[in-house]
């Protein structure tokens, strides 16, 4: 989390050129460099996975956390480019390249998420485009596991979906509810999700899920990264997406103890399943926490 907070300043000290200026202008973290924690290119940050006074990367030390972390940065750069980088005019690019735009459109029977951010129903719900208008949105009723979303005309919602590029999210109001059909304005602007709650790497953090609605069976799991919105866990025993849980993650200040309900299950390549979490029961002091974790 450090890393974030450096703003990638890299002067050069005139002792030694394989050190960043900040470790060296700093002797509160300098003495940290020589007596406890060496310094990771990869994450480009002291690390307690490096041993004192040396300077390496995580594969010389094996260690996949930082070459996870260094993923995560290497995306919010390219997520950063993507979105100051002017296309470029139709005639620069060759005729038959493909050419992928900032904003990918919505498309009939592209699947959303509609989120509702207040209210009794306060979640995640999943939809499908019917038909796209000049003047609206058609979308079906949201729903999960049988639970329709309660919409009403003037509702304020934020629509999201996938790309080939980007998470996309918008907001924008509810036209009308028919039967089964509900009828959005058009967005005014399309942004990129992954802007509007960052999400932040944690280290060996370990979570328990506590399944409220099955008896209150705990399960173990490992925390990949967090955020204002939720968690991503991963675990042994897959769960089924929209169960309510209740779930504690450990923190560097503490433990996080808030109620969630899982929103997407994904099957990882080691056997491990990942869980996304949306946590729907924040206090201020919760969501305090959580921005100072992203520095």
């Amino acid at each position: 989390v450090r890393h974030f907070t450096r703003g990638h300043e890299f002067v050069a000290p005139s002792g030694d050129s394989q050190l960043p200026g900040w470790l060296v202008e700093d002797d509160n973290e300098l003495q940290r460099y020589k007596r406890e924690q060496g310094y990771c290119r990869t994450i480009e940050d002291l690390c307690p996975h490096v041993p004192a006074g040396t300077i390496s990367t995580c594969e010389i030390v094996a260690h996949p956390e930082c070459e996870r972390f260094r993923l995560y940065t290497l995306r919010e750069r390219l997520i950063d480019v993507e979105v100051h980088n002017v296309p470029p005019p139709a005639a620069a690019a060759p005729a038959d390249a493909e050419r992928v735009a900032l904003t990918e459109p919505l498309v009939p029977q592209q699947r959303i998420e509609v989120e509702a951010k207040s209210g009794r129903q306060r979640g995640i719900f999943s939809s499908t485009v019917l038909a796209i208008e000049p003047s609206q949105i058609a979308i079906s009723r949201p729903a999960r596991l049988q639970e329709a979303m309660a919409l009403v005309v003037g509702d304020r919602v934020t629509v999201s979906y996938q790309g080939r590029v980007s998470k996309y999210v918008f907001e924008t109001a509810v036209r009308s509810v028919r039967e089964g059909r509900v009828d959005l304005e058009p967005p005014g602007t399309i942004g990129i999700a992954s802007r509007r709650s960052p999400r932040v790497p944690l280290r060996d953090s370990t979570v328990r899920v506590r399944r409220v609605e099955h008896g209150g069976e705990e399960l173990a799991g490992t925390a990949m990264d967090a955020s204002i919105q939720g968690v991503r866990v991963v675990m042994s025993t897959a769960l089924p997406q929209w169960e309510r849980v209740r779930v504690t993650v450990s923190l560097p200040d503490g433990p996080l103890d808030v109620d969630g309900e899982v929103v997407r299950v994904e099957r990882l390549g080691t056997g491990q399943i990942a869980h996304g979490i949306y946590f729907t029961s924040l206090s201020p002091d919760d969501i305090s926490r959580l921005r100072r974790l992203g520095g």
